[in-house]
Protein backbone atom coordinates (compact mmCIF):
# COMPACT_ATOMS: atom_id res chain seq x y z
CA UNK A 1 0.00 0.00 0.00
CA UNK A 2 2.66 2.13 1.03
CA UNK A 3 4.53 1.31 -2.94
CA UNK A 4 1.13 2.29 -4.47
CA UNK A 5 0.54 5.57 -2.29
CA UNK A 6 4.54 6.58 -3.09
CA UNK A 7 3.92 6.33 -7.20
CA UNK A 8 0.39 7.73 -7.17
CA UNK A 9 1.83 11.11 -5.63
CA UNK A 10 4.57 11.28 -8.40
CA UNK A 11 1.84 11.43 -11.13
CA UNK A 12 1.30 15.61 -10.48
CA UNK A 13 4.82 15.43 -11.90
CA UNK A 14 3.34 14.23 -15.18
CA UNK A 15 0.87 16.65 -15.35
CA UNK A 16 2.68 18.54 -18.19
CA UNK A 17 3.31 15.19 -20.43
CA UNK A 18 -0.35 14.53 -20.65
CA UNK A 19 -0.98 16.31 -23.74
CA UNK A 20 -0.25 14.53 -26.84
CA UNK A 21 1.80 17.01 -28.17
CA UNK A 22 4.56 16.31 -25.85
CA UNK A 23 7.09 13.26 -25.59
CA UNK A 24 6.48 10.66 -23.06
CA UNK A 25 8.19 10.99 -19.64
CA UNK A 26 8.27 9.28 -16.74
CA UNK A 27 9.46 10.01 -12.93
CA UNK A 28 11.23 7.17 -11.16
CA UNK A 29 12.59 7.42 -7.52
CA UNK A 30 14.39 4.62 -4.80
CA UNK A 31 13.77 3.41 -1.17
CA UNK A 32 17.23 4.44 -1.03
CA UNK A 33 19.92 5.54 -2.80
CA UNK A 34 22.62 4.30 -0.92
CA UNK A 35 23.86 0.89 0.44
CA UNK A 36 26.36 0.50 3.64
CA UNK A 37 28.41 -2.18 3.85
CA UNK A 38 29.52 -3.31 7.54
CA UNK A 39 31.06 -6.60 8.83
CA UNK A 40 27.14 -7.48 8.82
CA UNK A 41 26.34 -7.19 5.72
CA UNK A 42 24.60 -10.09 4.03
CA UNK A 43 22.72 -8.79 0.68
CA UNK A 44 20.02 -5.87 0.60
CA UNK A 45 16.74 -4.79 -1.34
CA UNK A 46 15.71 -1.41 -2.98
CA UNK A 47 12.78 -1.00 -4.26
CA UNK A 48 12.55 1.30 -7.45
CA UNK A 49 8.73 2.91 -8.11
CA UNK A 50 7.52 5.79 -10.70
CA UNK A 51 5.19 6.73 -12.90
CA UNK A 52 4.83 6.79 -16.76
CA UNK A 53 2.91 9.27 -18.86
CA UNK A 54 1.10 6.74 -21.12
CA UNK A 55 0.90 2.86 -20.82
CA UNK A 56 4.22 0.94 -22.22
CA UNK A 57 6.89 -1.70 -21.12
CA UNK A 58 9.38 -0.55 -18.86
CA UNK A 59 13.29 -1.74 -18.73
CA UNK A 60 15.69 -1.09 -15.79
CA UNK A 61 19.54 -1.68 -16.05
CA UNK A 62 21.79 -1.73 -12.93
CA UNK A 63 25.31 -1.87 -13.80
CA UNK A 64 27.73 -1.81 -10.65
CA UNK A 65 31.60 -0.12 -11.33
CA UNK A 66 34.33 -2.18 -13.42
CA UNK A 67 36.26 -4.68 -11.54
CA UNK A 68 39.17 -6.69 -11.57
CA UNK A 69 38.82 -10.92 -11.11
CA UNK A 70 40.92 -14.05 -12.07
CA UNK A 71 39.44 -17.12 -12.55
CA UNK A 72 41.37 -20.24 -13.34
CA UNK A 73 40.69 -23.02 -15.78
CA UNK A 74 40.61 -26.89 -14.66
CA UNK A 75 41.76 -29.42 -17.48
CA UNK A 76 42.51 -33.11 -16.88
CA UNK A 77 45.83 -33.89 -15.85
CA UNK A 78 46.43 -37.78 -15.56
CA UNK A 79 43.84 -38.84 -13.67
CA UNK A 80 43.48 -35.39 -11.86
CA UNK A 81 41.95 -32.12 -12.79
CA UNK A 82 43.97 -29.09 -11.84
CA UNK A 83 44.22 -25.91 -12.59
CA UNK A 84 45.50 -25.14 -16.27
CA UNK A 85 45.66 -21.48 -16.87
CA UNK A 86 44.59 -18.59 -15.02
CA UNK A 87 42.72 -15.53 -16.39
CA UNK A 88 43.24 -11.87 -15.58
CA UNK A 89 40.45 -10.31 -16.46
CA UNK A 90 39.79 -6.54 -15.76
CA UNK A 91 36.95 -3.47 -16.85
CA UNK A 92 33.65 -5.87 -16.45
CA UNK A 93 31.02 -4.59 -14.24
CA UNK A 94 30.68 -6.52 -11.14
CA UNK A 95 26.86 -6.54 -10.96
CA UNK A 96 25.01 -6.35 -14.69
CA UNK A 97 20.66 -6.65 -14.23
CA UNK A 98 18.24 -6.41 -16.85
CA UNK A 99 14.66 -6.42 -15.26
CA UNK A 100 11.54 -5.62 -17.47
CA UNK A 101 8.15 -5.88 -17.37
CA UNK A 102 7.91 -8.35 -20.29
CA UNK A 103 11.23 -10.07 -22.05
CA UNK A 104 13.37 -8.01 -23.53
CA UNK A 105 13.29 -9.72 -26.90
CA UNK A 106 9.87 -9.66 -27.22
CA UNK A 107 9.88 -5.90 -26.74
CA UNK A 108 12.73 -4.38 -28.53
CA UNK A 109 14.24 -5.31 -31.94
CA UNK A 110 18.05 -6.37 -31.67
CA UNK A 111 19.32 -3.40 -33.15
CA UNK A 112 17.31 -1.43 -30.04
CA UNK A 113 19.16 -3.69 -27.59
CA UNK A 114 22.56 -2.87 -28.83
CA UNK A 115 22.07 0.71 -29.14
CA UNK A 116 20.81 0.92 -25.46
CA UNK A 117 23.07 -2.27 -23.85
CA UNK A 118 20.18 -3.99 -23.38
CA UNK A 119 21.70 -7.38 -23.42
CA UNK A 120 24.30 -9.57 -21.18
CA UNK A 121 26.68 -9.63 -23.67
CA UNK A 122 27.15 -5.81 -23.49
CA UNK A 123 28.44 -6.13 -20.34
CA UNK A 124 31.73 -7.49 -21.46
CA UNK A 125 31.87 -4.98 -24.47
CA UNK A 126 35.14 -3.56 -22.72
CA UNK A 127 36.61 -6.62 -21.19
CA UNK A 128 39.49 -7.21 -21.34
CA UNK A 129 41.43 -10.92 -20.66
CA UNK A 130 45.28 -11.53 -20.16
CA UNK A 131 46.36 -14.09 -21.52
CA UNK A 132 44.30 -14.14 -24.35
CA UNK A 133 42.08 -17.20 -24.68
CA UNK A 134 42.36 -19.41 -27.47
CA UNK A 135 38.25 -19.38 -27.89
CA UNK A 136 37.25 -16.12 -27.09
CA UNK A 137 33.54 -17.29 -27.46
CA UNK A 138 33.28 -19.98 -25.40
CA UNK A 139 35.35 -18.32 -22.86
CA UNK A 140 33.17 -15.10 -22.75
CA UNK A 141 30.13 -17.79 -22.50
CA UNK A 142 31.80 -19.59 -19.43
CA UNK A 143 32.21 -16.37 -17.63
CA UNK A 144 28.27 -15.48 -18.80
CA UNK A 145 27.80 -18.56 -16.71
CA UNK A 146 29.43 -18.19 -13.84
CA UNK A 147 28.30 -14.25 -13.09
CA UNK A 148 24.76 -15.86 -13.49
CA UNK A 149 25.12 -18.69 -11.08
CA UNK A 150 26.25 -16.19 -8.43
CA UNK A 151 23.37 -13.85 -9.27
CA UNK A 152 25.83 -11.07 -10.50
CA UNK A 153 24.46 -10.67 -13.82
CA UNK A 154 20.37 -11.26 -13.93
CA UNK A 155 17.57 -11.10 -16.73
CA UNK A 156 13.94 -11.15 -15.30
CA UNK A 157 11.57 -10.29 -17.96
CA UNK A 158 8.88 -10.20 -15.28
CA UNK A 159 10.44 -8.48 -12.90
CA UNK A 160 8.96 -5.44 -13.33
CA UNK A 161 5.43 -4.91 -11.87
CA UNK A 162 2.85 -2.93 -14.08
CA UNK A 163 -0.04 -1.19 -12.10
CA UNK A 164 -3.08 0.57 -13.75
CA UNK A 165 -1.13 1.26 -17.10
CA UNK A 166 0.66 3.96 -15.27
CA UNK A 167 2.68 3.04 -12.76
CA UNK A 168 5.60 0.40 -12.40
CA UNK A 169 7.69 -1.47 -9.39
CA UNK A 170 10.87 -3.78 -8.73
CA UNK A 171 12.98 -4.81 -6.49
CA UNK A 172 16.52 -4.69 -6.77
CA UNK A 173 17.97 -7.61 -5.23
CA UNK A 174 21.52 -7.00 -4.03
CA UNK A 175 23.59 -10.24 -3.30
CA UNK A 176 26.29 -9.95 -0.28
CA UNK A 177 29.33 -9.27 -2.20
CA UNK A 178 29.26 -6.02 -3.89
CA UNK A 179 31.58 -4.11 -5.81
CA UNK A 180 31.61 -0.61 -4.15
CA UNK A 181 31.43 2.66 -5.89
CA UNK A 182 28.33 4.51 -7.33
CA UNK A 183 25.93 1.98 -9.43
CA UNK A 184 23.90 2.98 -12.51
CA UNK A 185 20.19 2.41 -13.06
CA UNK A 186 18.95 3.32 -16.27
CA UNK A 187 15.43 3.17 -16.74
CA UNK A 188 13.33 3.06 -20.51
CA UNK A 189 10.20 3.29 -21.21
CA UNK A 190 9.31 0.96 -24.68
CA UNK A 191 6.78 0.93 -26.84
CA UNK A 192 5.98 -0.38 -30.45
CA UNK A 193 9.63 -1.48 -30.34
CA UNK A 194 10.86 1.79 -30.01
CA UNK A 195 12.50 3.68 -26.68
CA UNK A 196 10.23 6.60 -25.90
CA UNK A 197 12.01 8.16 -23.03
CA UNK A 198 14.66 7.30 -20.18
CA UNK A 199 15.36 8.47 -16.65
CA UNK A 200 18.26 7.73 -14.92
CA UNK A 201 19.49 7.18 -11.32
CA UNK A 202 22.20 6.36 -8.89
CA UNK A 203 22.94 3.80 -5.61
CA UNK A 204 26.28 4.30 -3.58
CA UNK A 205 27.68 1.64 -2.10
CA UNK A 206 30.23 2.57 0.11
CA UNK A 207 31.95 0.24 3.56
CA UNK A 208 31.25 2.40 7.02
CA UNK A 209 34.11 3.95 8.53
CA UNK A 210 35.39 1.50 11.02
CA UNK A 211 34.89 -0.97 8.45
CA UNK A 212 36.24 1.30 5.60
CA UNK A 213 39.15 2.21 7.70
CA UNK A 214 40.17 -1.38 8.82
CA UNK A 215 39.74 -3.04 4.91
CA UNK A 216 41.70 0.12 4.09
CA UNK A 217 44.59 -0.84 6.13
CA UNK A 218 44.73 -5.01 5.81
CA UNK A 219 44.62 -4.25 1.79
CA UNK A 220 47.10 -1.27 1.74
CA UNK A 221 49.33 -1.97 4.35
CA UNK A 222 48.83 -5.59 5.50
CA UNK A 223 52.10 -5.43 7.54
CA UNK A 224 50.81 -2.91 9.92
CA UNK A 225 47.49 -4.59 9.96
CA UNK A 226 49.24 -7.69 10.77
CA UNK A 227 51.25 -6.21 13.73
CA UNK A 228 48.19 -3.83 15.13
CA UNK A 229 46.36 -7.28 15.31
CA UNK A 230 49.28 -9.49 17.33
CA UNK A 231 49.78 -6.44 19.12
CA UNK A 232 45.40 -6.27 20.05
CA UNK A 233 45.63 -10.04 20.62
CA UNK A 234 48.77 -9.99 22.94
CA UNK A 235 47.36 -6.68 25.04
CA UNK A 236 43.68 -8.49 25.30
CA UNK A 237 45.91 -11.88 26.65
CA UNK A 238 47.75 -9.82 29.04
CA UNK A 239 44.27 -8.12 30.32
CA UNK A 240 42.40 -11.24 30.81
CA UNK A 241 45.34 -12.84 32.78
CA UNK A 242 45.47 -9.79 35.18
CA UNK A 243 41.92 -10.03 35.74
CA UNK A 244 41.45 -14.08 36.06
CA UNK A 245 44.85 -13.63 38.32
CA UNK A 246 43.17 -11.04 40.36
CA UNK A 247 40.05 -13.47 40.57
CA UNK A 248 42.48 -16.38 41.51
CA UNK A 249 43.94 -14.52 45.02
CA UNK A 250 40.69 -13.74 46.16
CA UNK A 251 39.14 -17.17 45.81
Amino acid sequence: MRLVLAAIALLPALAHAQTPAKPAHLVTELSSDHVDISTRYTGDEITLFGAMSEPAQVVVKVTSPTQAVSIKQKGRVGPFWLSVAKYDIADTPGLYFLLSSAPIDKILPATAQRRYGLGLQDALSGMHVSPTPADAATFRHALLDLKARHHEYVVNGQAVKILGQRLYSTTIKLPAQLPLGTYRVDIYLVRNGQVIATDHRQINVAEVRIEHWISSIADKRSWLFGISFTLAVMALGLFLGVVMGRGGKKA
